[in-house]
């Protein structure tokens, strides 16, 4: 719905701010995801003659291969991992337990696929700070850019993003405190001019690329305010939703979920990891801590960061241990943040202390966008295994048994990550069959509503989705609806059955354009 808007924005047929639902209600558009960088490449199939549910398909499995190739591109020419290493990081990222399950429902979340092109901005913007070099430029430019697109697609997605890219700079900050090499490092990074010169460019146009997002929610935030703790805390995963995985994942369903699917809002906690894959995370995590514990830090003469291991810059391999170990711990720092025992959670200092965070309201769909950060931890510890089997000097037989146990490890991965669960709950054919039975309207028409007691024979929220895709298609307003947030006086208008539908109907005559 929100697709086919973007392009009839685009054609000039519409007005950007309000889809046509929820009548006589202005700048709707900020109730529900923006969809913004979805509307690009399926306002293009639109022009081109394909349908509307044909070019949402291709653009779902457009953002899977973006996703697959941005992953791969980070793991393989930005941290120089091998094949086998990069493979399992990307499958384990694009094709996630957790995933799965989201994309019955929610497609906005696939906005994750654009996550391993912002790493690709920030390495090469890092690569050479902070002198000003051509790739730097790009990546800055990829970074200040991208972000706020993907606010505008899907602001979980955006928010999570940036807050991990905080939490990452906490855990680093805190690193380098307790290695650095002489005096404190505050002043190397808080006054230095160099650096603010380097950033500031990249700042300026990210907020100018801002000003849509802004222009769309903010009304949408004064008008609603923000998100009450009680919505949230139950949204928040227990310690034993770190591993609940669902009951349709086919390794570990049935163990790890039994008795927790009839939980209110149990959809919203089966994000957990695997448990092959949280205890591989966990050992190469440790692993990497244990031997970053010698290294300190320095500022070379030109002011840039160098860590040190016994007095000498480190390796490639050292500083893949640092990342992995630095990543890692701001997954560990967001789960701890997220946990909930009963009604208890760091989370409600999250919301109230971070901006933002109070829009949020169901908080572990992080679980989405730290699954990168796990792959990216998890393909740097495969790496080391390998480069351990090929320094070992063993005989060839046991090297090649090595390296199919590696193998054997990557696929267990993988597997256990599949899901039998349905992701189809919608048919192009279900569509056609509607609009097929609805008439078309008189020429002077430009609204409608439901009857009292429409239902189509379907529930009351595949009703109002189904009066939006007829306002739509006909070229009408609608005064029913469906999204995040209702318009005032809207909510009573959910459920065409309840006896007081007609007066809410009747009042939105009257109702003034807001």
């Amino acid at each position: 719905m929100i697709l086919e808007h973007w392009w009839q924005v685009f054609r000039g047929t519409a007005s950007w701010l309000s889809p046509p639902f929820f009548y006589p209600a202005q700048g709707v558009l900020g109730y529900s995801e923006g969809a913004f960088l979805f509307a690009l490449p399926y306002a293009a199939l639109r022009f081109a003659g394909a349908g509307p549910l044909v070019s949402y398909q291709i653009v779902l499995f457009a953002l899977v291969a973006a996703g697959w190739i941005g992953t791969i591109l980070f793991l393989r020419r930005c941290l120089r991992l091998g094949v086998v290493p990069t493979l399992a990081g990307a499958a384990l990222f694009v094709f996630p337990n957790s995933a799965n399950i989201a994309a019955a429902s929610h497609t906005q979340l696939f906005a994750i696929h654009f996550i391993p092109h912002v790493a690709l901005g920030i390495y090469l913007f890092l690569r050479d700070f902070p002198k000003a070099t051509s790739g730097g430029r790009v990546g800055g430019m990829i970074v200040a850019v991208l972000l706020p697109a993907i606010f505008y697609t899907s602001h979980y997605v955006g928010w999570f993003s940036l807050f991990f890219l905080l939490l990452s700079e906490a855990v680093s900050g805190a690193w380098a405190r307790l290695h650095w090499r002489g005096s404190v490092p505050e002043r190397h990074i808080l006054w230095n001019r160099d650096i603010w010169k380097g950033v500031a460019p990249y700042l300026a146009l990210s907020g100018v690329c801002f000003v849509p997002f802004v222009m769309t929610y903010g009304p949408a935030l004064g008008q609603f305010g923000a998100r009450r703790y009680s919505e949230m805390v139950s949204m928040l995963p227990s310690p034993i939703d770190y591993v609940n995985v669902g009951p349709t994942n086919w390794l570990w369903g049935r163990a790890l979920c039994a008795g927790r699917g009839s939980r209110p809002l149990a959809p919203e906690l089966v994000k957990g990891l695997p448990v092959g894959l949280l205890l591989v995370f966990l050992m190469a995590w440790l692993r990497c801590v244990r031997k970053t514990r010698p290294y300190r830090v320095d500022v070379a003469e030109d002011g840039r960061f160098c860590v040190l291991v016994e007095g000498r810059p480190i390796n490639d391999e050292g500083r893949l241990a640092s990342l992995s170990a630095g990543l890692g711990a701001a997954v560990l720092l967001a789960w701890l943040l997220l946990l909930r025992v009963h009604d208890l959670s760091l989370w409600w200092l999250v919301a109230k202390a971070i901006p933002g965070a109070s829009g949020i309201r169901a908080a572990y769909r992080f679980q989405h966008v730290l699954a990168f950060p796990v792959a990216v931890v998890v393909a740097i510890a495969l790496q080391q295994v390998l480069n351990h089997v090929r320094r070992g000097g063993h005989s060839p037989r046991k090297r090649n048994l090595q390296w199919a146990a590696v193998v054997a490890a990557c696929l267990l991965l993988v597997v256990e990550q599949f899901n039998t669960g349905g992701v189809a709950l919608y048919g192009k054919q279900q569509q056609r069959d509607l609009l097929a039975r609805i008439q078309p309207p008189p020429r002077q028409a430009k609204v409608f509503a439901l009857l009292p007691g429409t239902e189509w024979g379907r529930k009351p929220l595949e009703t109002a989705i189904d009066a939006m895709i007829v306002a739509q298609h006909y070229g009408l307003y609608s005064i029913n609806g469906y999204s995040g947030q209702w318009p005032r006086g809207g909510e009573g208008l959910s459920d065409t059955r309840k006896p007081e539908y007609l007066s809410h109907l009747v009042a939105c005559r009257h109702r003034r354009v807001q």
